[in-house]
């Protein structure tokens, strides 16, 4: 069972069809009609002017927008460099002074300090036994 259908197309619309032939039991439109569609179609058109400001308007904010944070973005990255730089200069600061300060507190040193001046080194201690009543400890061994 195949159902048909009839199909009909719509008049179609625009100056060509309203001048052309009209639809059958239809009078032309009367010149001031067609004045007024146009005037219609044309007050259609005007609010389009005013919404491809509005996105242009918003584009160039956006680029704009996008100018001055890619600025910021520059700005911070120069002083992130700066910084480690800095950083690694004082890194490498702290270093010598830990290896000068390891240096200056080496028992050598403190020694051959210590003879500049005139310091001598003390003897070996001697200890008392009260038990016995002995000194042990060797008396001449200083070094």
């Amino acid at each position: 069972m195949s159902t048909r259908t009839d199909t009909r197309r719509a008049p179609a619309r625009g100056r060509k069809a309203a001048a052309g032939a009209a639809a059958p039991g239809r009078a032309p439109a009367p010149p001031t009609a067609e004045r007024a569609r146009a005037r219609a179609g044309a007050q259609a058109r005007a609010p389009r002017i005013p919404f491809v400001l509005l996105i242009l308007c918003l584009l160039g904010g956006a680029l704009v927008g996008l100018l001055v944070l890619r600025g910021v973005v520059a700005e911070g990255a120069f002083t992130i460099a700066n910084l480690q730089e800095q950083n690694q200069q004082m890194s490498y600061e702290e270093q010598e002074l830990s290896d000068t300060v390891a240096r200056l507190q080496s028992p050598e040193r403190i020694a051959e300090e210590a003879e500049a001046m005139g310091m001598e080194q003390g003897e070996a201690p001697r200890f008392l036994d009260p038990g016995r009543g002995e000194v042990t400890g060797n008396a001449g061994s200083g070094e």
